[in-house]
C-alpha cells in the first residue's frame, strides 16, 4: 500500500509539474559598442547581471561602431536596448545636426551608466600646452559613427580646429597605443574617468590633459549644447597632471525602444540600479559610481520610457515634468 501511495504522489507531482506554465522567455539585443571599448564592456557587463537577475529575459549583446549607431538601432527596433551618449540622443530626437531634418523619435531614456569625460590628451613632452597648439598636429578622434568621434566634432568644431588638424579615425585603445608609438600627437576620447586607455599612455611617460573647458566657456558651446557640464581633472589623476584641468562631460545613458513592455524595463532597472547590480557594476568599471539613484537622470533631455519612470519613482526620485514618458 506504501509503495502504491508512493508512487501516486510522484504521478501527481510529475502531472502538477507538467501541467504549469513555462516560464514565459523574453528575448532582447542590447547594443554597446566595439567589444574592448567601454560600450561593449558596460554592455557585457550590464547584460551578464541581468540575465541572472531578471527571470525568463535572453539577453544578447551586439557590437556596433558606437553612440551614433546605437541610437539608429534602437530607433529602429534592430535592437530592444542599448547605450548612447545625451549628445546623440537629444540631436535625434529633436532633428540636430547629423539627424537634421530626420528626427528618430522612439528611443526612450532608462537612467545614466557613465559620464563620458573629454579626454584630450596629449604626452606632456610633445610640446602641446593648450589647444591653441593643435593646427596641423595628428589627431586621434575616433571612428566615425561613435559617440567619441561625435563629441569631437562638437568640441574642436566650435574651437575652429576640426578643419585645422590632421584627424586619424582611431579609437580607444588604438589612440592611446598610436600615440605611444608616435603615430599621432595626441588623442580625444570620451570615456568614464579613471580612464583605462589615458591611465597606460600615463604608465608609459607621463601625460597632459588639455583645458577645454576654458576655450569653450568664451564660445556660446553650453547653449547650443545644454547637456555638456564641466568636468575637472584633479592633480594626479593621471601621471603627468600636476593641478586642476577643467574639461567637459556628457553623460552616456542607457535607451530601449518605445515598444519595449514597461514591466520589463522596470524590472531590468530594478536590478541594474539595486545595491547588488551597482555592485557588480563597480567591478566591471570604476565609471559605474554614477548609476546610483541620485544621478539618475543626470543629462536626460528625451522622454523616459514608461518602465523607467515607473521605477524611478518607486525610488523617490522626482521626474521633471520635460523627461516625463511619453
Amino acid at each position: 500500500m506504501r509503495t502504491a501511495i508512493t508512487w501516486l504522489t510522484v504521478l501527481g507531482a510529475l502531472l502538477a509539474a507538467t501541467a504549469a506554465p513555462a516560464q514565459p522567455v523574453e528575448r532582447v539585443t542590447m547594443v554597446g559598442g566595439p567589444p574592448a571599448g567601454v560600450f561593449g564592456i558596460f554592455a557585457t557587463g550590464m547584460s551578464t547581471y541581468l540575465a541572472k537577475a531578471v527571470p525568463g529575459l535572453n539577453i544578447t549583446v551586439a557590437a556596433t561602431a558606437g553612440s551614433v549607431e546605437n541610437v539608429r538601432r534602437v530607433d529602429a527596433r534592430d535592437a530592444e536596448l542599448g547605450i548612447a551618449f545625451s549628445s546623440d540622443l537629444h540631436e535625434a530626437f529633436h532633428g540636430l545636426e547629423k539627424f537634421q531634418g530626420k528626427p528618430l523619435t522612439n528611443a526612450r531614456a532608462i537612467g545614466i551608466v557613465f559620464m563620458g569625460v573629454g579626454h584630450l590628451v596629449t604626452y606632456a613632452d610633445s610640446g602641446i600646452k593648450t589647444v591653441e597648439d593643435l593646427p596641423g598636429k595628428r589627431v586621434a578622434v575616433g571612428n566615425p559613427g561613435s559617440g567619441t568621434f561625435a563629441t569631437a566634432e562638437r568640441v574642436l568644431r566650435t574651437l575652429g580646429l576640426w578643419d585645422r588638424i590632421t584627424r586619424v579615425p582611431l579609437l580607444g585603445a588604438a589612440a592611446g597605443e598610436a600615440m605611444s608609438e608616435g603615430k599621432v600627437d595626441a588623442y580625444f576620447w570620451s570615456g568614464p574617468a579613471p580612464d583605462r586607455v589615458t591611465t597606460e599612455a600615463a604608465a608609459r611617460k607621463p601625460v597632459r590633459a588639455l583645458d577645454l573647458y576654458t576655450a569653450l566657456a568664451r564660445t556660446d558651446f553650453f547653449k547650443q549644447y545644454p547637456y555638456f557640464a564641466r568636468y575637472t581633472f584633479a592633480p594626479g589623476a593621471y601621471r603627468g597632471i600636476a593641478e586642476e584641468t577643467p574639461t567637459v562631460g556628457v553623460p552616456a545613458l542607457w535607451i530601449a525602444h518605445r515598444d519595449v513592455a514597461p514591466a520589463l524595463v522596470q524590472r531590468m532597472a530594478a536590478a541594474i540600479y539595486s545595491h547588488e547590480g551597482h555592485a557588480h557594476m563597480l567591478k566591471v568599471h570604476a565609471g559605474a559610481k554614477d548609476m546610483v539613484p541620485e544621478r539618475a537622470l543626470l543629462g536626460i533631455t528625451i522622454p523616459l520610457h514608461a518602465g523607467a519612470e515607473a521605477h524611478w519613482r518607486a525610488a523617490g526620485v522626482t521626474i521633471p515634468d520635460a523627461i516625463r514618458a511619453r
